[in-house]
């Protein structure tokens, strides 16, 4: 058994072990995904306590095992209280959480990406339902780049010819393929009705609008902007070019993790007739 060591990470997911344990997923800045033992954590007179809960940073120590490390003393350095002020917010931080999951591996450091999602986590915290999407797909967008399979929005990926994006929105369409990750010029024989393409599985059509938007958040200058300043220009694309190209970015991302996410159905609900009326 190896020494004691330290660690920052934050706790993505949580799961009960044994009588009084729980087990956590912990993503660390230093050493990547931990699977880590709380113990006595479900006891009313833990030590723990509220350090591991979901989306809290710690200062971690922990002890090797044969079979999982446990911790022995967490102190904390962050927490993300105002993420439960709406529906909406918490939802999207879980979203945010899953896909990260799936993207980092033991052993595997990836601070770039650690430092991106607290700083969403913060930036989610107290915004209304319209800001936490625009929030969550910069997000999505950020984890894509710093994961590598980024789409491609600024040309072809067949011809490699630059996509221009007319002004006004009209009948103008792209494709847009999970496989190949990106945009490309569409043949007239591959238009079929208003979203899909004949013979081509797992392929999409985009609206100018879907595309603008696609192409303003992988702009670097946009990934940088400050939260207010985001938003601010964020309110010049309909709350429904918004949630289109989140379902456009969750079907990429389920097709390159292989995975089916189970958080983002959530969102849907959030943004239901009823409550996209809500503020």
């Amino acid at each position: 058994m190896g020494r004691t060591y330290r660690t920052i990470g934050i706790n993505l997911k949580a799961m009960p072990l044994g009588e009084s344990d729980r087990l956590l997923s912990v993503f660390s800045r230093d050493r990547g995904l931990l699977k880590l033992v709380a113990p006595h954590s479900r006891s009313f007179r833990s030590k723990l306590g509220g350090r591991v809960d979901l989306f809290v940073v710690n200062d971690l120590f922990i002890s090797p095992g044969r079979n999982l490390d446990r911790i022995l003393q967490a102190e904390t350095v962050a927490t993300y209280q105002g993420l439960n002020s709406h529906l909406t917010t918490l939802t999207a931080a879980q979203y945010l959480g899953e896909v990260v999951l799936y993207q980092v591996q033991p052993q595997q450091p990836h601070p770039t990406l650690f430092d991106w999602l607290c700083a969403t986590l913060d930036q989610l915290q107290g915004v209304s339902s319209r800001a936490a999407l625009a929030l969550l797909v910069r997000g999505l967008c950020g984890i894509l780049r710093l994961g590598g399979i980024a789409p491609q929005w600024y040309q072809c990926h067949d011809s490699s010819c630059k996509i221009t994006v007319p002004a006004a929105d009209t009948d103008w369409r792209v494709g847009f393929s999970f496989a190949s990750g990106g945009v490309f010029t569409i043949k007239a024989q591959h238009t079929v009705g208003n979203d899909s393409l004949a013979g081509i599985s797992g392929d999409r059509q985009l609206t100018a609008s879907e595309v603008r938007l696609g192409q303003w958040l992988a702009m670097p200058t946009t990934q940088s902007l400050a939260r207010d300043e985001f938003l601010t220009q964020a309110e010049a694309y309909p709350l429904s070019v918004w949630l289109s190209l989140e379902r456009v970015l969750r079907q990429y991302l389920q097709f390159h993790l292989e995975q089916t996410l189970r958080v983002p159905p959530l969102l849907d609900s959030c943004f239901s007739p009823v409550a996209v009326s809500q503020p």
